[in-house]
């Protein structure tokens, strides 16, 4: 009878060693397993947190690609002619005007507007008349306010869309390609973002007379108010 007492005893103390070392097992492997968890999350929001630095750091130019280097510029303040750049100030200026254009990659994509633009085509006249191609017309004028920038190229220049491709006029049953001599865009006397427009006189094959052509991108003209208000 004490034999039997004493084997149970044992086979209960064997049966508990067991499931002592099962459950010690388990418990590690377990251990184990949060411990990896934790070090993948923490390794996604390390990687998140450098993607987000970055993004916010690097820039880049919301100016459609295909506006370059004017022949001329002019800058309006009050809606009078406040300046021209010249030799001495060209670089200096156009260094500003291209810094207006540019933002960091992540505001660019939270704002929509990384690498894309939508051209607008409108059926008023740019120029002071039909006939002419000088000139603004008087819905360019109440477009523009008081405050805004003049570019012109001698030679006529070719319109392409965010995609690089030519583009051609979305108003004709034909395709005709688009070009322009005269940009506007308007500036800013506050200093922050803002939604700027700039403003095409642009023609084709099919008409002479310029027609307002609109492209709307984000920037922050605040610089170049200030170098043109204070020059």
């Amino acid at each position: 009878m004490e034999e039997t007492i004493q084997d149970q005893t044992e086979q209960k103390e064997t049966a508990d060693s067991v499931l002592l070392s099962v459950s010690d097992e388990y418990l590690a492997k377990k251990k184990r397993k949060r411990k990896i968890t934790f070090s993948i999350i923490c390794g996604l929001i390390v990687a998140l947190a450098v993607t987000i630095i970055v993004l916010a750091a690097v820039k880049t130019n919301l100016k459609p690609f295909f506006i370059e280097r004017p022949d001329n510029i002019e800058v309006y303040i009050d809606g009078d002619m406040h300046f021209t750049p010249n030799d001495d100030n060209y670089d200096e200026f156009y260094d500003i005007y291209d810094n207006s254009f540019k933002t960091s990659i992540l505001t660019a994509m939270f704002t929509g507007k990384l690498g894309g633009y939508d051209i607008v085509e409108t059926n008023q006249y740019f120029y002071s008349s039909a006939s002419s191609t000088t000139g603004m017309s008087s819905d360019l004028i109440n477009a523009l306010g008081e405050n805004y920038v003049h570019l012109y190229y001698e030679q006529a220049q070719t319109m392409y869309s965010a995609n690089g491709k030519e583009y051609y006029s979305i108003r004709n049953t034909d395709e005709y390609l688009l070009s322009f001599k005269d940009v506007y865009f308007n500036i800013s006397a506050e200093n922050a973002d803002h939604e700027l427009t700039f403003y095409f006189g642009t023609s084709s094959q099919n008409y002479s007379n310029g027609r307002i052509t609109k492209i709307t991108i984000r920037a922050n003209t605040y610089a170049l108010y200030d170098y043109v208000a204070n020059n």
